[in-house]
């Protein structure tokens, strides 16, 4: 009889266990709405500011507030869909001493932690602010990047924006004469801003 029952302490305990890990729910998927979305950033030519955008990109968005240990935020932007309303400069960027973009065509970001902001720190009105450690990979280069970040939400639908600024030079971005920052502005705001909806079967 007391060998059962000590036999029955360990297998409860794990019972509990079990029960505790199917009870974590995973964080939902939301579906990018293109239309209402964007990838833009701001740099500056001779101390004049520009605004360059992505016309083409993907995110794959896995989020909560509730469940941050299992969301996950990464997208991929394509290179070569960058317009700053420049033929000139448009036609520089995509060159090797820039993205390059035939031999990396892509970027990636993902986030590898998620976390509440601090108290008081900026953002949307109505909004919950978040904090996310996430990789960048720009022409095969990584970085680690603190990227702050604003989640309101919708009826039927979420808002993620977020403003981050990074140093192009730490992914080779203006190679050569491009690199004096008297030209080119080393530092650069990227801004994000995404409409989603509840992805289907989530």
């Amino acid at each position: 009889m007391r060998a059962s029952r000590r036999a029955a302490v360990p297998m409860a305990a794990l019972a509990l266990a079990l029960a505790g890990t199917a009870a974590r729910a995973e964080a939902p998927l939301w579906t990018v709405v293109p239309a209402q979305s964007s990838v833009t950033f701001v740099g500056t030519q001779q101390g004049e500011k520009f605004t360059g955008v992505f016309g083409a990109f993907t995110a794959r968005i896995r989020f909560a507030p509730a469940e941050l240990a299992s969301s996950r935020l990464e997208s991929t932007l394509q290179m070569g869909s960058v317009t700053t309303m420049s033929e000139e400069r448009d036609d520089t960027l995509v060159t090797s001493q820039w993205f390059d973009s035939v031999q990396f065509p892509t970027a990636t970001f993902r986030t590898v932690a998620v976390r509440a902001a601090a108290a008081g720190a900026p953002g949307a009105a109505g909004a919950a602010g978040f904090t996310a450690d996430a990789d960048l990979t720009i022409k095969d280069r990584t970085k680690r990047i603190v990227f702050p970040f604003s989640w309101q939400a919708r009826p039927d639908a979420a808002v993620l924006d977020a403003r981050v600024t990074i140093d192009r030079l730490d992914f080779g971005v203006g190679a050569g004469e491009w690199a004096d920052e008297s030209i080119v502005g080393r530092k650069v705001e990227v801004i994000v801003h995404l409409l989603l909806t509840p992805a289907a079967g989530r």
